[in-house]
């Protein structure tokens, strides 16, 4: 995996699953005003979900898009952790760009 994804990687898929937790549990609470708030905390966690699994996808070197399977989740998830890691044959191209310049 790339470097420079993997902290963003970590944000946004631990982020998200504990923002829509926490939005999850306010929901289930019987004030109103709370469950519309749980509704945004997990409308937002979802979303940071989603980045998570496009960070992820990108570190590893693939399209970005494969982090769509994100809204699968856990079938997404499992089938983005079998993606073939490309990120060696990225990280050799910036080598070889270095290299000539």
């Amino acid at each position: 995996m790339l470097k420079e994804y993997k902290l963003q990687t970590i944000i946004g898929i631990w982020g998200g699953t504990c923002f829509f937790a926490l939005g999850y549990f306010l929901t289930n609470t019987p004030q109103p005003v709370n469950v519309n708030f749980g509704r945004l905390i997990m409308s937002g966690g979802y979303a940071l979900f989603i980045s998570g699994n496009y960070m992820y996808a990108k570190g590893k070197g693939q399209s970005g898009y494969w982090g769509i399977l994100g809204i699968l989740g856990p079938i997404g998830l499992l089938v983005l952790y079998c993606l073939k890691d490309r990120s060696k044959f990225i990280l050799k191209k910036r080598q070889k760009e270095m290299f000539l310049k």
